[in-house]
């Protein structure tokens, strides 16, 4: 149990240090340099460096216990600031996989429903045309079709299924739920508790893994805001946020989209022992019927 104890404490540890403590001490140490130059000697490193040197020659500087109470002071800033950035980086996970309900969501949701109608046009049209040359026995019907495969490409770049919701990361994971239900009328809202409990652990260690990654993007966007505002003190920061930003939104999609994979994943191999779970028959492949069955039961006639 001592051992036990021990190994969970330095896992403990060494998540504190590498998902507060780093990037927060990295911040308070931006946040120093950005009080210490202004606006006005933005580009004054050099005032940093004499800085650095006027401490380093001071007399406290050699005191163990000056130096131990500075460490403790940067550590506490870091961890303030990695608590805080959590609470900013919640604000951007509620807006990726926000529904379409204001007028601003609703706008750019039929942005790309518009976006997706366009390219599921062109795909469509591109196959016919391929069906019918190959019909007529007409050359170039292999251009045709690699033709309608970058279609589809780009097609389901924009989503899966015709998108619902204003941003791509909550597009993808509501486009999982409507492809699941479409294949097998099982509702993924009621079914995935359930079906959680049903998974072997390295299932459920992939899923963790790609839930880990939407976590890790929604830090990196809490900390554009936390850098975003420097700038009232120094307007470098800005830079910095807007590089934060935009790597943490495409980080966002992109793990969005592999979380999503995962959990249609889920219900295609484990449907069945789901359905055996619950007492429902399910003699083949999980079905339609066999999902409709689990969705009545699951829902308790709600």
């Amino acid at each position: 149990m001592n051992k036990f104890l021990d190994t969970l404490a330095g896992k403990l540890a060494e998540r504190w240090l590498a998902l507060l403590v780093l990037p927060g001490a990295l911040y308070v140490a931006v946040a120093i340099a950005a009080i210490r130059l202004s606006h006005v000697r933005w580009y004054r490193v050099d005032l940093l460096r004499h800085d650095l040197a006027r401490l380093a020659s001071e007399p406290a500087a050699r005191s163990p216990g000056t130096i131990a109470l500075a460490l403790a002071g940067l550590l506490a800033a870091a961890a303030v600031a990695g608590i805080l950035n959590q609470s900013l980086g919640s604000l951007f996970r509620g807006l990726w996989f926000a529904s379409s309900r204001g007028p601003l969501t609703r706008a750019l949701t039929r942005r790309r429903a518009r976006r997706w109608d366009t390219a599921e046009q062109r795909f469509r049209e591109v196959i016919v045309a391929a069906g019918e040359a190959q019909l007529a026995g007409e050359p170039g019907t292999a251009g045709l079709i690699r033709r309608a495969e970058e279609l589809a490409a780009a097609r389901n770049a924009i989503g899966l299924v015709r998108p619902t919701r204003p941003f791509a990361a909550g597009d993808r994971m509501a486009a999982a739920d409507r492809r699941v239900l479409d294949r097998y009328a099982l509702d993924l809202t009621s079914a995935w508790p359930r079906l959680w409990l049903a998974l072997p652990d390295t299932t459920r260690s992939a899923l963790q893994v790609a839930h880990g990654a939407v976590a890790a993007a929604q830090r990196l966007a809490g900390w554009a805001i936390a850098y975003l505002l420097l700038t009232v003190v120094w307007w470098p920061a800005v830079l910095i946020a807007v590089v934060c930003l935009v790597v943490a939104w495409r980080r966002a999609a992109s793990a969005a989209g592999t979380l999503a994979d995962l959990v249609e994943a889920a219900v295609d191999l484990h449907g069945r022992a789901l359905a055996r779970s619950l007492g429902v028959r399910s003699p083949g492949p999980l079905d339609r019927q066999t999902g409709a069955e689990i969705t009545a039961l699951l829902r308790k006639g709600t």
